[in-house]
């Protein structure tokens, strides 16, 4: 027989506490178990740490490859719209010098000049054959006493200002060098506009438009003789169009001189819209024409020219103004009497309704001393009714007293200016 295996030491054996949940109590730990968990624990921090680190370079990594590209691309669009606009060969990144313009703004300044170049040629190629010069003359010898502008309007037909003919002396139409007798044939009894009749005239006539087409601001030509310059052409702008009168005045900063008087401003289609009349002598490019819509109204409005008071060619700017002023105070004196005439019905009818308030109340009160009830509740009803009617009669009147007593108070205000500047005594 054998001998037996040695029995097993089981507190000695390591395997017993390498269950979960046990601890050696009869071991002191060894130098290696405390150094596995230590470099477990420092295993952990780290790839964290380097995960946290990773993630953060990888994150701010995009975000400047992003701006990078994003600057790259302007950049690219900067260089392409400066070769663009300059025309230049690769390598010109140069911008504007200061105090110049971008090309970009040359560039549309140019055109503009342009365009604004090429209407002025194309509106003065339409409407300058329809532009004559006026001159009157005076004596056995012929001497020119006033010269001026005109405008064909149809056959044998020139519009032109009034203060030009106004003199009693010999009148001719200059065209393309040749003088045509002219005579007066009407004249406006209140504005500076008159029709001379020119029948052998060969020049064609103008187009022309009214003054609902005219807006402030658009672009206008004024076609004349200044100083005897024979067709020259001024550029400006619509800088107003006013009341005065009938018809408006158009008001614009396109030069005129003297000798355009009774020439055409025309718009940029080339159509007569206004006769230029008058400068104020106060201010600067303060011009005004007469707008062509008047043309049409002349046999209507014609008187003899002889009878007429003369026109002074030049005015204050301040007349233009007291002008539509004056108008303005015609149309309030004339709402005035209209209101004035309302008012005085309205107040005989409200005191045939205080009448016959008063006469039903006594009859009602006649009812309740003789105790008659049932005729006093037959007019109870139509007593009530005519109240009502009285009341609604009275706020119409009060209003209406309130927009009399405020047209009085813009008259007077109207007046007084008018006073002030010294046209009106």
């Amino acid at each position: 027989m054998g001998t037996p295996p040695p029995e097993k030491d089981q507190r000695g054996s390591d395997d017993w506490f390498n269950c979960p949940g046990f601890k050696r109590w009869d071991k002191p730990p060894g130098p290696r178990r405390g150094t596995r968990n230590f470099f477990r624990f420092f295993s952990l921090s780290t790839i964290i740490t380097l995960l946290i680190v990773i993630m953060t370079v990888v994150f701010f990594r995009d975000v400047f490859r992003d701006r990078r590209g994003l600057e790259q691309a302007r950049h690219e669009a900067e260089n392409k719209v400066r070769l663009e606009t300059n025309g230049a060969g690769v390598g010109t990144n140069q911008g504007p010098a200061p105090g110049m313009l971008s090309p970009l703004g040359a560039m549309a300044g140019t055109t503009a000049a342009s365009e604004s170049i090429n209407t002025s040629e194309i509106v003065f190629k339409k409407a300058s054959p329809s532009v004559v010069t006026v001159k009157i003359f005076s004596g056995p010898d012929n001497r020119l006493l006033v010269q001026g502008s005109g405008v064909v309007v149809g056959p044998g037909t020139v519009v032109t200002n009034r203060h030009v003919v106004e003199s009693d002396s010999e009148i001719r139409v200059i065209y393309q060098g040749q003088a045509y007798p002219a005579s007066v044939m009407y004249a406006d009894r209140d504005y500076d506009l008159c029709a001379l009749g020119v029948p052998s005239l060969p020049a064609p006539q103008v187009d022309m438009a009214s003054v609902q087409t005219i807006r402030v601001g658009q672009r206008v030509y004024a076609i004349g003789a200044p100083r005897g310059l024979e067709l020259s052409i001024s550029d400006g702008l619509v800088s107003s169009v006013r009341p005065y009168g009938a018809f408006p005045l158009i008001q614009t900063n396109a030069p005129i001189s003297k000798g355009s008087s009774g020439g055409g401003l025309f718009d940029t289609d080339g159509r007569l819209v206004g006769i230029t009349t008058s400068s104020a002598i106060d201010g600067q490019n303060i011009n005004f024409a007469l707008v062509a819509d008047l043309i049409s109204q002349l046999p209507a409005r014609t008187a003899d020219i002889k009878t007429l008071k003369p026109i002074v060619p030049v005015q204050r700017a301040d007349e233009i103004n007291n002008k539509g002023l004056l108008d303005v105070l015609q149309e309030r004196k004339q709402a005035i009497a209209v209101s004035e005439a309302e008012l005085k019905v309205m107040g005989e009818e409200i005191d045939r309704y205080t009448y016959s308030l008063n006469e039903m109340k006594q009859s009602m009160d006649g009812f309740l001393s003789s105790r008659n009830w049932n005729a006093y509740n037959d007019m109870t009803p139509r007593y009530n009714q005519l109240i009502s009617l009285s009341r609604e009669l009275a706020n119409r009147y009060k209003q209406k007293r309130q927009t009399y007593v405020a047209l009085v108070e813009q008259h007077n205000q109207i007046a007084e200016q008018y006073r002030k500047q010294g046209y009106m005594q």
